[in-house]
């Protein structure tokens, strides 16, 4: 008699052997589908050698292609911490007094927009640029969401690295040198809109001493001011 709780036992040996048959056939399907998964997962590490990579065929977001980069010069890294000193900048009701590194050669790019440099400084260093943004009457969210897309559409390799409310961090690719830049925009007189944009511009080696110059910069910058 077979007890109620215990199935298997007494079966025939014609029903045994073709419940032995029904379970090896259920392995070897099992094993096939194990296999099938971990190929697809890239997990196979039998004899068939490793999965190949699959390219995506519509990538969301376009890649260029890595430059073969050339070599920075060869000059000292911006520190943290250099010594600064006070320059005025801009006309009229504008007029700007600026904090700028001690010792920086000044050009006026335009009516609105002032660099600086080390002087004697070889091509591809660091630069610090100052410019005037308040006749775009935009808000800093927007400045900031603008200028991405515009670096985005202008420069190679782009890289965003952080971003805050009112700056920007980011690498980029020109003439095959791999080059940081730091962007702050400021509101001077609580209008809502982004009046000044500062931008420091360097080697990856100058990335802390760019951190550090740009906030500075934008901790001191205040309307007003005189002629040098």
């Amino acid at each position: 008699m077979t007890h109620p709780e215990q199935p298997g036992r007494g079966r025939p040996a014609a029903s045994t052997q073709r419940l032995a048959g029904a379970l090896v056939l259920l392995a070897a399907v099992g094993a096939a589908a194990g296999f099938g998964a971990s190929w697809a997962f890239g997990e196979h590490t039998g004899g068939q050698g490793p999965a190949e990579p699959v390219v995506a065929s519509r990538p969301s977001i376009p890649v260029d292609p890595s430059p073969e980069l050339l070599r920075d010069p060869d000059m000292p890294a911006l520190a943290p911490s250099i010594p600064l000193e006070r320059q005025s900048v801009g006309a009229g009701g504008f007029r700007m007094s600026v904090p700028v590194p001690q010792g920086w050669s000044f050009s006026e790019n335009s009516l609105n927009e002032w660099q600086w440099r080390p002087p004697d400084q070889p091509p591809f260093g660091y630069v610090l640029r100052v410019e005037q943004v308040l006749s775009n009457r935009r808000s800093i969210e927007w400045t900031l969401d603008r200028r991405v897309d515009e670096l985005r559409e202008d420069e190679s390799n782009l890289d965003v690295l952080s971003e805050t409310s009112d700056s920007l961090h980011f690498s980029f690719v020109t003439s095959n040198h791999l080059r940081h830049g730091f962007l702050r925009w400021l509101d001077l007189t609580g209008s809502d809109n982004a009046q000044v944009e500062i931008a420091v511009t360097g080697r990856e080696r100058d990335v802390p001493g760019m951190r550090d110059l740009v906030a500075r910069v934008a901790a001191g910058m205040e309307l007003g001011g005189t002629g040098d």
